[in-house]
């Protein structure tokens, strides 16, 4: 009789449910056996899928293996004879199967974690590999058969279980979520809901807000619940089509359709039978007849998908939108005009053919009245649905649930810190705890591991720093396509409510986009940042942008901007310096000094100190004349001569202390545009 597992209760029930006839090879019921020191085998089954043949089992782990490793009350072990050679295409895709929210075992089985046992003796290896290139795919852990030959000790468990749990960083995955493993909020589910109720009804949907919010994971989850329908659904990233002119990109519509549902034998979803098959390079899809040669095939292909209704989304739809499009033709020609004519007049004159859905940042697209003189065809053809962000319970429910299967507990109060800082910004608010997750594994600590509010505290500002880049990337959207709306967001940081309220213009719709995005919050006629941190990006970005009106301040805040501009410079000589010359830096650094200085005592006390100490004790005029020394090595860096010694003389004449009482406007105006100079050619010293 086999030893009883240390880690088993005194009271639990393990081994193989009575009566349960155990399917499959002997390989595999030898396999299903050492499992069932770990828990109660309560299921098994033959399934063929896609003409492979596997067995199936549930477990329900013992209480420490659900404890430690976030387990739900049955995980499935999955036994396959595969040799990884159909992993990718095949067995993923089973796995999907058995695990959707509409399979039959959706209540019952874990639908993040599962085991896997295969013939391949490096099957540890190839998963590993394979996680890397789909980082939200399940948490699998593997075995191979010839290593369970040899028994399923504790160490070997834990060991596996810790690898593929715990070293994996859920919470850093950073693209679009493929399926719903890691999908969470629940507005966002009404959201999907939504969407496919309008496909089923032949209307449009649009969904928008800032980058890094989740539209792509919403649309992925949306096209999922159409082909499990039955539907038929293609997704366009319009960054990829927008060079094409707009006859073209109808054209691709139906090559892509037909590419991707090319006839497959083994296919259970939607198929093209061959002889359906449209060859667009004949059909005449020139400016003149385009049209009616996308309505003729679109009705061929709705016929050969058995007249199931062809879901077309469109994201990052300001690429092929007028005035916000990278390509001339769509963003100041007619492209776009002639492109949403021809779909409007094919989903009106027949609902069944097709549904689009439109995706990007803020519905211009739709609000414009007008392309270039006409009617814009989408003209508030749609209602738009902004992506909101999550509540408390939805950031308690998505960190604590990703934390457990790493083995982290987070106090409750972290929670409100959170949401205090990033909003309830899922993307924001997920990468925090990727930091989290690095800092605990950097610390080697064992789990599972308990966070502290504590903890977060003295890390929230290094957080924050470390979070500069995505917010930049979240607001560089608006920066580039809307600046009017990004204008106002930063004065709505900078100056305040009542300064943002007088900026806004009747009629003009970015109050109802920012407050659609949810960067912003009315609250008692104010308006308010919602996401503490973005507020704090903004006024540090720009904080030689507020409007001042007390001398005192104006002072204080050009010696700022001198003392740091002073800082970075004596910091680039010095790293130039250190380049070029190496130990005899200082050596150089006095010898030019030397030349131009008739200073003597300087000269002195330079050669007894260490080049950082030595770079302090220049003048803030000498700086400049180190640079002009040496320009080709600063050339790449400043650009243009004259406009460096222009600005640097300026600053340097204007030099405001205590003893200065007035700074007039002229000077004032003139002081900021040779710190801006100076401050963007030094933005990454």
């Amino acid at each position: 009789m086999d030893k009883r597992s240390s880690l088993v209760g005194a009271n639990e029930e393990i081994g193989i449910i009575s009566g349960l006839d155990i399917k499959g090879e002997e390989k595999v019921k030898s396999s299903i056996k050492e499992f069932s020191r770990f828990g109660l085998v309560t299921f098994s089954r033959l399934h063929s899928f896609k003409s492979t043949k596997y067995s199936i089992h549930f477990i329900k782990p013992i209480a420490k293996l659900k404890q430690l490793y976030n387990l739900g009350d049955e995980v499935l072990i999955l036994c396959c004879n595969d040799n990884f050679s159909n992993f990718k295409s095949r067995t993923k895709d089973f796995l999907d199967f058995l695990l959707m929210t509409n399979s039959e075992f959706k209540n019952r089985l874990d639908k993040l974690t599962c085991f896997l046992i295969d013939d391949c003796d490096n099957i540890a290896e190839l998963v590993k590999k394979d996680r890397i290139d789909n980082p939200d795919a399940r948490l699998i852990v593997p075995f191979s058969y010839n290593e369970l030959r040899g028994g399923l000790t504790d160490d070997i468990l834990q060991s596996r279980l810790r690898v593929f749990l715990y070293e994996r960083d859920l919470f850093g995955v950073a693209s679009p979520l493929q399926n719903d493993n890691l999908f969470f909020g629940k507005d966002r589910t009404n959201v999907i809901s939504e969407l496919y109720g309008k496909y089923r009804q032949g209307e449009h949907g649009g969904l928008f807000g800032l980058r890094r919010i989740g539209k792509t994971s919403i649309l992925n989850l949306l096209k999922l619940r159409v082909e499990q329908s039955g539907g038929v659904v293609f997704y366009f990233d319009c960054t990829k089509y927008h060079h094409l002119r707009w006859n073209e990109f109808l054209r691709q519509i139906i090559v892509d359709l037909q590419n991707k549902y090319a006839y497959d034998p083994n296919s259970e979803g939607v198929s093209l039978p061959k002889e359906y098959y449209i060859d667009t390079s004949i059909n005449d899809y020139s400016g003149s007849h385009a049209a009616l040669s996308f309505e003729n095939d679109i009705k061929k292909l709705f016929n050969a998908f058995s007249q199931q209704r062809i879901l077309l989304i469109f994201d990052e739809i300001e690429q092929i939108s007028y005035e916000t499009s990278s390509s001339e033709h769509w963003k100041n020609g007619s492209d776009s005009l002639y492109f949403w004519q021809t779909l409007r007049a094919i989903s009106q004159t027949d609902r069944r053919l097709i549904s689009f859905v439109i995706t990007g940042v803020n519905p211009k697209c739709i609000e414009n009245s007008k392309i270039n003189g006409n009617d814009n065809p989408i003209f508030n053809i749609l209602t738009p649905q902004y992506i909101t962000l999550f509540d408390y319970a939805d950031v308690k429910a998505m960190i604590s649930d990703i934390g457990r299967h790493l083995g982290l507990l987070f106090d409750e109060e972290i929670y409100s810190k959170l949401i205090e800082d990033y909003g309830g910004h899922p993307f924001l608010t997920r990468q925090v705890c990727s930091r989290i997750n690095s800092d605990v594994l950097n610390k080697n600590e064992p789990r599972p591991y308990k966070v502290s509010r504590f903890s977060y505290d003295k890390c929230a500002d290094e957080y924050r720093t470390q979070m500069e880049a995505v917010i930049t990337q979240i607001l560089g959207v608006l920066e580039d396509y809307y600046p009017e709306e990004y204008k106002l967001l930063k004065t709505l940081a900078l100056q305040g409510s009542s300064t943002f309220k007088r900026s806004l213009t009747y009629g003009d719709s970015s109050i109802a986009h920012l407050l659609g995005y949810c960067l912003i919050i009315k609250n008692d006629d104010d308006y308010y940042i919602r996401i503490s941190s973005i507020g704090d990006y903004l006024r540090n970005k720009y904080r030689y942008d507020a409007i001042l009106t007390e001398m005192e301040q104006k002072i204080e805040r050009i010696n700022q901007r001198r003392y740091s501009l002073e800082n970075k410079l004596r910091s680039l000589i010095a790293i130039t310096l250190k380049s070029k010359y190496g130990r005899k830096a200082v050596e150089n650094l006095v010898k030019i000094v030397s030349k131009n200085t008739t200073d003597k005592t300087q000269s002195g006390k330079l050669q007894k100190l260490e080049l950082k100490k030595a770079m302090q004790e220049l003048y803030f005029s000498q700086l400049k004349t180190l640079i002009g020394n040496d320009w080709k090595n600063y050339q790449t860096i400043f650009e243009d001569r004259m406009k460096f010694e222009q600005f640097f003389d300026l600053i340097n004449k204007f030099r405001v202390d205590a003893h200065s009482k007035t700074i007039n406007e002229e000077d004032e105006a003139m002081l900021n545009i040779a710190f801006k100079f100076f401050e963007s050619k030094l933005s990454d010293i």
